[in-house]
């Protein structure tokens, strides 16, 4: 007798407070695994609080690569759900563990102050590494995507084929601008990792690191995005006339703090600095409501 496995659901959870990352919540009559945490303890505690109606026990949480926006909340759901793993490619991993102490400094002076203040961790957690190129969660194969270089050098996308759906993290948003320049600037590199991607899965649904959970015209969005920086990017050019291209060319799209960033890991024109008095928030208003869920 052939035994069926268990369903599998999946609902994507939209951050609230900035940067307004997304976590992929995963599971089964059984048990639950997770994709990102969301940055702040507040978001976080709104993920654990989703989770546990779900009412399903959080087994294992999946880091897609260093940044904060995706990992810190990992100290509040830990909380909650003190027997979860949290893994991460051992190369993530270590990004992680080195570069804290170096984004806690950064990102107190935004995130530690007025309404925010207490909402960025202290202190870590230990991150087991993540080896192989699948995950069995309970007989539905999760696939373990090493990402070509794009936002940032080493990246973990999670492909999922029964349900045709790619949780890419943030090697792509939806209509969000991408955080570019404070990386590695390489937005040739960037497509390049995009393409390999689409070319090796058969995907219906794209679940991205911001925004709305959307079809494969990310894929597309991405490019021409990407495409229509590389050919606006200049090392001399004045910084304020790149931001202002990518605004002119994008005018709705949300995270337009970031095209401020994505110029460069410092803001140095001085036009920039008097038009924004040297302070950079990553947009105003929330970039997607709800969750999405299937």
């Amino acid at each position: 007798m052939t035994m069926l496995k268990k369903k599998l659901s999946i609902e994507v959870v939209y951050g609230t407070l900035p940067p307004w990352p997304n976590s992929t919540i995963l599971y089964t009559d059984d048990s639950a695994v997770l994709v990102d945490t969301l940055f702040m303890k507040s978001d976080a505690a709104l993920l654990a609080k989703r989770i546990k109606e779900i009412g399903k026990p959080l087994e294992a949480i999946f880091l897609t690569h260093s940044h904060p926006d995706h990992v810190w909340g990992g100290v509040e759901l830990l909380r909650h759900f003190p027997d979860a793993k949290i893994y991460a490619r051992p190369l993530i991993r270590k990004e992680i563990e080195l570069d804290f102490r170096a984004r806690q400094l950064r990102w107190t002076g935004v995130f530690n102050v007025g309404p925010f203040e207490g909402e960025i961790p202290t202190d870590l957690f230990d991150i087991q590494p993540l080896e192989g190129d699948s995950y069995d969660f309970g007989g539905h194969e999760i696939q373990l995507v090493d990402l070509k270089p794009a936002e940032t050098v080493y990246a973990t996308a999670f492909y999922v084929p029964e349900i045709k759906t790619y949780i890419a993290g943030d090697q792509l948003y939806n209509q969000c601008h991408y955080y570019i320049g404070a990386g590695l600037n390489r937005p040739d590199l960037w497509i390049e990792s995009i393409e390999d991607v689409r070319a090796r899965f058969d995907i219906d649904v794209v679940v991205p690191g911001h925004g709305y959970v959307g079809g494969t015209e990310i894929f597309d969005e991405a490019i021409d995005y990407l495409s229509f920086y590389q050919s606006q990017y200049e090392p001399y050019r004045p910084q304020i006339e790149m931001v202002q291209a990518l605004e002119n060319q994008y005018p709705d799209w949300k995270l337009e703090g970031v095209i401020y960033m994505t110029i460069g890991p410092a803001m140095t024109d001085p036009a920039l600095i008097d038009l924004t008095h040297g302070h950079i928030k990553f947009g105003e208003g929330t970039i997607a409501i709800g969750s999405y869920s299937a």
